[in-house]
């Protein structure tokens, strides 16, 4: 079944995602003002219970008068949307214990958009984490042909790094660093066809190269990284030129909240929000 919802302020000229995995905190204040400070449309939480989102939601309009709604994502309680106001439609698409897909119907464009939260790479193998993105893709590219686009975004915890295999795999995300290589209509491999998605977060990398991520820890036993770009978007490449590079960011503070602490780790949650921008 597909469900509805109207969204003011979509067809416009831009359009901003945030998302945030808030590691089960009561967030609400927090939440509120990283909502009337970055503007963005929809806003998708990862870790996070119906009450914390209807608490920030009830917040914003006693306080603000802003007026925004929880969009049901039945069968994927992982992820939980915010959306502003009425006007254009969203429909419900697959939605998976792990992902929740929907479609976003702007004047003359449709959009498939994908959150996520994968299963953490602490109790799974690499090969599990492959599969993990495998299946969200050929779910993706199902809802594509369905709805004939070849504009697809899929932001969120992927619990994996922009450079490891179940990103980078042809079997996996198939998410490629190059912008030449994703703008092939496809690539093959031993007579198999895939379609290419582009990592804009590998130019994060050296904004942020001190502290290269948007969430924190190091198993010295496996490898000896320390900070991960868990949190990432990624876009057919269709979208690439649509995409504003120099808004995809890491928020790490607004005007009263500061979401480091002294030492720059991630607090109060250990994920820092990630948000991205389209100009149409």
């Amino acid at each position: 079944m597909l469900y509805c919802l109207s969204v003011m302020h979509l067809v416009s000229l831009y359009m901003k995602f945030l998302f945030w995995n808030i590691q089960r905190k009561r967030l609400t204040e927090e939440i509120a003002e990283l909502i009337l400070e970055s503007k963005c449309q929809l806003y998708a939480f990862a870790e996070a219970s119906d009450e914390t989102i209807e608490a920030a939601i009830e917040y914003l309009g006693n306080q603000y008068g802003v007026q925004y709604s929880l969009l049901p994502t039945p069968g994927c309680d992982k992820i939980k949307l915010m959306v502003l106001g009425a006007s254009n439609h969203i429909a419900l698409l697959n939605q998976n214990k792990d992902f929740s897909l929907i479609k976003i119907d702007l004047a003359h464009l449709e959009l498939i958009v994908g959150f996520v939260h994968l299963p953490s790479k602490l109790h799974r193998t690499p090969d599990q984490s492959r599969r993990a993105c495998e299946k969200l893709r050929n779910q993706i590219v199902e809802e594509e042909d369905i709805y004939d686009t070849d504009k697809s975004i899929v932001i969120g915890d992927f619990n994996v790094n922009p450079f490891e295999m179940p990103m980078i795999s042809f079997s996996g995300m198939a998410a490629t660093n190059g912008i030449d290589c994703s703008k092939r209509d496809t690539i093959s491999c031993d007579g198999e066809s895939q379609r290419l998605f582009y990592n804009p977060m590998w130019t994060l990398y050296a904004d942020h190269k001190e502290r290269p991520g948007s969430h924190r820890y190091i198993r010295t036993g496996e490898d000896v990284v320390s900070w991960h770009f868990l949190d990432q978007v990624i876009i057919r490449p269709a979208l690439i030129d649509h995409f504003k590079f120099d808004a995809l960011t890491l928020v790490k503070k607004t005007e009263n909240y500061c979401f480091t602490n002294i030492h720059h780790t991630p607090k109060p949650s250990d994920h820092l929000p990630l948000m991205c921008e389209f100009e149409f």
